[in-house]
């Protein structure tokens, strides 16, 4: 399947946000929505179709049961779960639960960050590999709040290195010292 590009920037004053639109029954892991992003930290707010998006939640199944009084607890119902992913990270938001509509996943969904070292294409989609039976979407706006660092960042590798250095650094230092210090001595 071809990689669906699902996905409208809005304008809100001064903040450009992109809204990603996931279908639940297209949008998985093989079929992600793909954005182009460039390097820096982007926020992901999951928004509704009050605040633009075109999902307000989705469903693994074509139906819902086993709610408590509450519309909670739901054996099967509404969800809001989804998954980001680039070639530098791979993010899971699972769900707050199963409900009984779509408003009630929508109000308790959860929100995320990421941060891109260099411009890359970012993969946006929902974790089920049986589509058919699905309904409903996520959708999420997505808006860079900073942009990349000048100076790169450095990794756990790079630091272990540095400290290697500096210390090979050191015990040639000392040695020098020792092997000097006893020429002039004798």
């Amino acid at each position: 399947m071809l990689n669906q590009v699902t996905s409208q920037s809005l304008s809100l004053g001064a903040d450009s946000v992109t809204v990603i639109n996931i279908d639940a029954t297209t949008n998985n892991k093989e079929n992600s929505v793909v954005q182009f992003l460039t390097a820096g930290t982007y926020e992901v707010r999951v928004v509704g179709t009050s605040e633009g998006g075109r999902y307000d939640a989705w469903s693994l199944w074509n139906f819902t049961t086993g709610c408590d009084e509450k519309g909670e607890n739901c054996i099967t119902g509404w969800v809001n779960e989804y998954n980001i992913m680039s070639s530098e990270f791979t993010i899971n938001i699972p769900s707050s639960g199963k409900y009984s509509t779509a408003e009630q996943a929508l109000a308790l969904a959860q929100n995320t960050s990421f941060t891109l070292t260099s411009d890359a294409n970012v993969n946006f989609f929902i974790g089920d590999d049986i589509l058919p039976d699905n309904r409903g979407g996520v959708s999420l706006a997505v808006k860079k709040v900073r942009e990349a660092s000048a100076y790169p960042q450095l990794k756990t590798g790079s630091l272990v290195l540095i400290l290697i250095v500096l210390l090979t650094v050191g015990v040639i230092w000392l040695l020098i010292n020792l092997i000097t210090s006893n020429a002039t001595s004798s």
